[in-house]
């Protein structure tokens, strides 16, 4: 019940916040551009290792649970995949930017997190769940996808635009 009210909530918010922009870009109020982002605590080496182990973690979880559809399962590894192709450049090139943090953070907390609360249920309350849960992991490959195109492209000024829309959205 309370994974129907969190994604509920969180479906909420980012509906409203992408009507929130619209409205701000359609009326012409201006954005603040700054972003803050909290300074590296911890060497580029460590931090990545980190992530590897949360998502081998992660792996290993998806490959137990016998009831996880192959598709999920098929985009989880891709997500996983992309994670650990995208990281150690963006962490190198880029370890200031609000989209590095943002990216780091689905990959240390948000994406284990998701999983875990959807095994974690009974058979019937991931039935009612399924929809949901593959909406939501979806949209993490789409949007580990996107970034790894931010990278390869060299998109600077996407950087701001990706951080700010995933602060919003897992904040």
């Amino acid at each position: 019940m309370t994974t129907i009210i969190v994604v509920t909530i969180s479906l909420a918010a980012v509906i409203s916040f992408a009507l929130i922009m619209k409205r701000f870009r359609a009326t012409g109020i201006k954005v603040s551009k700054k972003i803050i982002t909290p300074p590296p605590s911890k060497k580029p080496e460590e931090e990545f290792k980190e992530i590897l182990n949360v998502l081998l973690k992660l792996n290993l979880m998806i490959r137990k649970d016998i009831d996880l559809p192959k598709e999920i399962i098929s985009r989880l590894e891709k997500t996983i995949d992309n994670l650990k192709t995208i990281l150690p450049a963006m962490i190198e090139r880029y370890p200031g930017e609000a989209l590095t943090y943002e990216i780091k953070r689905i990959g240390l907390s948000h994406l284990y997190k998701t999983v875990k609360e959807f095994c974690d249920l009974s058979m019937e309350s991931r039935q009612n769940q399924m929809d949901n849960f593959t909406a939501i992991i979806q949209n993490l490959q789409e949007v580990t996808a996107r970034a790894m195109d931010i990278i390869e492209n060299n998109e600077t000024a996407e950087f701001k635009t990706m951080a700010h829309f995933l602060a919003g959205k897992f904040s």
